[in-house]
């Protein structure tokens, strides 16, 4: 099953929301109570049923409703058994986002709920919008189900019900292509062998000697300029607000007017949108995607060799676990059929006569023995095709004639159209609604 999570605002009045308060408080420090207490008495992973007895006399004195008390108590033990796998600094609950069970809520037709509160049980209306209403639909035709337990999450000032759904992932369809993608700092590069073209033209009898046409796309992500630019931000105000005491040199990076401007910087909203429509783009087609296996910190082993700090700051900024996980869950909702592949030497071979290639002219173009150039980025995905032959089975003989019958001039056009990509060295630009007297906008201006 494949899980999703919508947000859908709550309508409520001012008294609702005073007692919303009231249980949020009261949630959170029966939360923090029970942290505190395994902390204290256990150093192993422990479940709810175990701790459950020990603690129930100190949950009831908060006054919470006997469902929010198990779902406190849930919450804490699983807080709890993520910091003894990660370990870390001792946790506390800064948030609290109250869990309602069927017990505490009901839905009320289809655009209202039903949920008890502190003191009371009360009828909110929602405010659905379209994502809501897709998986409604999918609960209505059979395709999903909808979870017993909701979440009420309060953000400036509104409260939203968060409802989990549990997908069906779709039937896996016969694969229209075979598509090897590599992230990179500024781009995600695309190698696509279309397979329906050489169904739809040729017959049975001739498809055996047919080569299926294959095409570079190249996706502008602009990671590492956005981490480049958001640095520069972050510099500008550091010095700006830095002020010097008694022969004391105070950094900016320590005043309360640099948090409050740092917490509107939109860096991590935007990398996850474009993260978001790049998992996407690739799995919207039945096809076989392949890509490398990336590891656990694939950032580190890239740093070691880099001794700039801006580059160092930029590589580690790029979110390249974050797009395989994107995408490895996109394909498993749509039926789509993912291959990891080794990541070695993948950019420094060639993928025409099979050796190793120099850089005399960058980190980037690299020069064959053979006697032609070649992207790095471009090399890559086609030794991922290369390599991901023996999995690919019954297309596996195509993918090797495709890549048998790349030609210099091919890898020419190709190396012209990701340069011209990546050729843009400005920083990363605002968004056009940023208004011009904020902190953002007077550095735009700049």
């Amino acid at each position: 099953m494949v899980r999703r999570s919508v947000a859908v605002p709550l309508l409520f009045d001012g008294n609702s929301l005073a007692d919303f308060l009231e249980l949020e408080r009261a949630y959170k420090l029966a939360k923090q109570t029970v942290l505190d207490y395994l902390v204290e008495g256990y150093k192993d992973r422990i479940s709810y049923f175990r701790v459950w007895h020990e603690v129930k006399d100190l949950v009831k004195r908060y006054g919470l409703p006997f469902a929010y008390q198990q779902q406190a108590v849930k919450d804490a033990v699983e807080t709890f058994n993520a910091w003894v796998e990660t370990g870390g600094v001792r946790p506390t609950v800064r948030r609290a986002a109250p869990y309602a069970d069927e017990r505490a809520w009901r839905m009320e037709g289809q655009t209202a709920v039903s949920i008890r509160l502190m003191s009371r049980r009360i009828t909110a209306e929602l405010w659905p919008h379209r994502r809501f209403w897709r998986f409604e639909w999918l609960v209505i035709t059979g395709r999903a189900r909808r979870a017993n337990t909701i979440r009420l999450k309060k953000t400036r000032n509104r409260v939203y019900a968060v409802f989990t759904y549990e997908l069906t992932p779709e039937e896996g369809k016969k694969p229209l292509a075979i598509t090897a993608f590599d992230v990179n700092e500024n781009t995600v590069v695309v190698a696509r062998i279309d397979l329906r073209k050489t169904v739809d033209k040729v017959a049975q009898w001739n498809r055996d000697k047919i080569i299926p046409p294959i095409s570079l796309h190249v996706f502008r992500t602009d990671f590492g300029r956005l981490a480049k630019r958001y640095d520069v931000i972050r510099r500008s105000w550091a010095e700006e607000l830095s002020i010097e005491i008694n022969g004391r040199r105070i950094p900016g990076t320590t005043t309360r007017e640099f948090r409050k401007r740092v917490k509107k910087l939109r860096e991590r909203n935007r990398k996850r949108d474009r993260v978001n429509k790049v998992a996407h783009e690739l799995t919207k087609e039945p096809a076989v995607l392949i890509t490398e296996d990336l590891g656990e910190k694939p950032q580190e082993e890239m740093i070691q060799r880099k001794r700039d700090k801006e580059i160092r700051h930029r590589i580690k900024q790029m979110p390249m676990k974050a797009v395989l996980k994107k995408v490895e869950d996109k394909a498993k909702e749509r039926g789509v059929r993912l291959v990891l592949v080794s990541s070695r030497k993948n950019s420094r071979i060639c993928p025409i006569h099979g050796v190793e290639m120099t850089f005399p002219l960058g980190p980037k173009l690299g020069f064959c023995p053979r006697g032609h150039w070649i992207h790095r980025d471009v090399a890559s995905v086609l030794n991922m095709l290369r390599k991901a032959t023996d999995e690919l089975k019954e297309y596996g003989e195509v993918v090797r004639k495709t890549l048998d019958a790349l030609d210099e001039k091919t890898l020419e056009k190709w190396i012209a159209l990701v340069m011209q990509t990546e050729r843009p060295a400005v920083l990363a630009r605002a968004s056009p609604m940023t208004r011009p007297d904020s902190p953002l906008g007077r550095e735009r201006a700049r």
